[in-house]
Protein backbone atom coordinates (compact mmCIF):
# COMPACT_ATOMS: atom_id res chain seq x y z
CA UNK A 1 0.00 0.00 0.00
CA UNK A 2 2.56 2.86 0.79
CA UNK A 3 4.42 1.87 -2.41
CA UNK A 4 1.48 2.39 -4.70
CA UNK A 5 1.14 5.55 -2.69
CA UNK A 6 4.67 6.66 -3.49
CA UNK A 7 4.16 5.81 -7.16
CA UNK A 8 0.81 7.72 -7.19
CA UNK A 9 2.61 10.42 -5.75
CA UNK A 10 5.31 10.22 -8.78
CA UNK A 11 2.95 10.39 -11.19
CA UNK A 12 0.76 13.03 -10.07
CA UNK A 13 4.28 15.54 -9.33
CA UNK A 14 6.16 14.59 -13.02
CA UNK A 15 2.34 15.38 -14.47
CA UNK A 16 1.98 18.43 -12.74
CA UNK A 17 5.47 19.64 -14.46
CA UNK A 18 5.11 22.82 -16.69
CA UNK A 19 6.73 23.26 -20.30
CA UNK A 20 7.32 26.08 -21.54
CA UNK A 21 5.03 26.25 -25.10
CA UNK A 22 7.52 28.68 -26.70
CA UNK A 23 10.78 26.49 -25.59
CA UNK A 24 11.17 24.49 -29.11
CA UNK A 25 10.17 27.14 -31.01
CA UNK A 26 13.02 29.44 -29.82
CA UNK A 27 15.59 26.44 -30.00
CA UNK A 28 14.51 25.75 -33.84
CA UNK A 29 14.41 28.73 -34.79
CA UNK A 30 18.64 29.30 -33.40
CA UNK A 31 19.24 26.31 -35.12
CA UNK A 32 17.51 27.33 -38.34
CA UNK A 33 19.48 31.06 -38.22
CA UNK A 34 23.20 28.75 -37.45
CA UNK A 35 22.31 26.44 -40.34
CA UNK A 36 21.58 29.42 -42.74
CA UNK A 37 24.47 30.85 -41.42
CA UNK A 38 26.77 28.19 -42.60
CA UNK A 39 24.99 27.45 -45.73
CA UNK A 40 25.39 30.25 -47.42
CA UNK A 41 28.74 31.97 -46.05
CA UNK A 42 29.80 28.56 -47.39
CA UNK A 43 31.38 27.47 -51.14
CA UNK A 44 33.13 24.60 -52.20
CA UNK A 45 37.03 26.13 -53.08
CA UNK A 46 37.48 24.91 -57.17
CA UNK A 47 40.43 22.30 -56.29
CA UNK A 48 37.54 20.04 -54.39
CA UNK A 49 35.35 20.31 -57.40
CA UNK A 50 37.56 19.29 -59.96
CA UNK A 51 39.10 16.54 -57.44
CA UNK A 52 35.14 15.24 -57.71
CA UNK A 53 35.20 15.35 -61.29
CA UNK A 54 38.83 13.97 -61.49
CA UNK A 55 37.48 10.82 -59.00
CA UNK A 56 34.51 10.20 -62.04
CA UNK A 57 36.76 10.63 -64.78
CA UNK A 58 39.28 7.93 -63.31
CA UNK A 59 36.36 5.54 -62.00
CA UNK A 60 34.72 5.61 -65.72
CA UNK A 61 37.97 5.20 -67.11
CA UNK A 62 39.55 2.29 -65.26
CA UNK A 63 35.85 0.73 -65.80
CA UNK A 64 36.86 0.79 -69.08
CA UNK A 65 39.78 -0.38 -69.23
CA UNK A 66 38.62 -3.66 -67.05
CA UNK A 67 35.93 -4.26 -69.86
CA UNK A 68 38.27 -3.94 -72.61
CA UNK A 69 39.96 -6.67 -70.99
CA UNK A 70 37.78 -9.27 -71.46
CA UNK A 71 38.63 -10.80 -75.03
CA UNK A 72 37.69 -13.92 -76.90
CA UNK A 73 34.32 -15.48 -78.15
CA UNK A 74 32.17 -15.55 -75.67
CA UNK A 75 30.39 -19.59 -75.54
CA UNK A 76 27.17 -19.79 -74.08
CA UNK A 77 26.20 -23.18 -72.32
CA UNK A 78 23.02 -24.49 -72.14
CA UNK A 79 22.07 -25.55 -68.54
CA UNK A 80 19.17 -27.96 -68.37
CA UNK A 81 17.82 -27.93 -64.98
CA UNK A 82 14.96 -30.51 -63.71
CA UNK A 83 13.38 -29.02 -60.49
CA UNK A 84 12.05 -32.69 -59.78
CA UNK A 85 15.93 -33.57 -58.96
CA UNK A 86 16.60 -30.28 -56.81
CA UNK A 87 13.55 -30.43 -54.72
CA UNK A 88 11.33 -33.38 -53.91
CA UNK A 89 7.54 -32.14 -54.32
CA UNK A 90 6.33 -35.43 -53.58
CA UNK A 91 6.98 -34.46 -49.35
CA UNK A 92 4.57 -32.00 -50.27
CA UNK A 93 2.36 -34.11 -52.02
CA UNK A 94 1.68 -37.20 -50.79
CA UNK A 95 -0.72 -38.20 -48.86
CA UNK A 96 -0.13 -42.01 -47.43
CA UNK A 97 0.35 -40.16 -43.95
CA UNK A 98 -3.32 -39.61 -43.83
CA UNK A 99 -5.80 -42.12 -42.82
Amino acid sequence: MKLDKQIEDFIRKEREVKVNPYLATRVLAKLEEKNESVVLGTVAPIWKKLAVAASFALVIAMGLGLGSMVKGEKKYIPININDAHLENLNLYTLTDYEE
